[in-house]
């Protein structure tokens, strides 16, 4: 899994944990993708698209530096 993968499953515990999302599923659903996709891209078979990363910085308002492991700050200010 690439490290990029990691921050993205780490940030759906932080939406979570934040109430931002209720549900994992809602978080699946918003960026197209189904559990058995996230299944594979934690055993390193796929990984998150360009779009999927753009839908999650624009919708949540995620730090794409944070995704890609330069900056520490997940949320843009």
């Amino acid at each position: 899994m690439y490290d990029y993968d990691k921050n993205i499953i780490k940030l759906i515990d932080i939406l979570l944990i934040e109430n931002i999302i209720s549900s994992k599923t809602e978080f699946y659903d918003e960026i197209k993708t189904i559990r058995q996709t996230i299944s594979k891209i934690k055993k390193g078979i796929n990984h998150f698209t360009p779009l999927q990363i753009q839908i999650i910085c624009k919708k949540y308002n995620v730090n794409a530096n944070w995704i890609f492991g330069i900056q520490p700050n997940v949320f843009n200010t």
